[in-house]
C-alpha cells in the first residue's frame, strides 16, 4: 500500500509531501515556513499498488484541518468547523488523481 499526502491552501494551491516529510511534520521535526501561521485542509490517500483480479484499485482518503504557528511548526490536527474547510468533491479527486498518476498512468479512473 502506498500513502501520500496534500495540503490545500484556500487559494486553490496543492502541495504533495513523501511519507518522511509528513512523518517529520506530524513530529514536530520539520516546519513549513510558507505555511506559517495558515489553517489548511490535509488530505491522506492511501491505495494498491496494484490491481486486484478484477483490475481494481482500492484507494482509502482521509480529510483533516491543520494549523500551523508563526514558525511554521504544526500546532493542531482537526476536523472540519464550517462550510469554508470542507473538501469540495474537485479537489478530492484531483487529490486522487494525482496520487494515482504513477499507478494508473493516462488510464482513465472511476469515482
Amino acid at each position: 500500500m502506498s500513502v501520500r499526502h496534500f495540503l490545500l491552501t484556500h487559494e486553490g494551491a496543492i502541495t504533495e509531501f513523501t511519507e518522511s516529510e509528513a512523518s517529520a511534520v506530524a513530529e514536530g521535526k520539520r516546519e513549513l515556513p510558507q505555511f506559517a501561521d495558515k489553517r489548511l485542509r490535509y488530505v491522506q490517500v492511501a491505495y494498491e499498488d496494484t490491481a486486484n483480479d478484477e483490475g481494481e484499485i482500492h484507494v482509502r482518503t482521509l480529510g483533516a484541518i491543520v494549523t500551523f504557528d508563526a514558525d511554521g511548526r504544526l500546532r493542531e490536527a482537526g476536523s472540519a468547523d464550517d462550510e469554508s474547510d470542507k473538501l469540495d468533491p474537485f479537489e478530492h479527486d484531483a487529490c486522487v488523481q494525482y496520487a494515482l498518476r504513477e499507478t494508473v498512468g493516462q488510464s482513465y479512473a472511476l469515482n
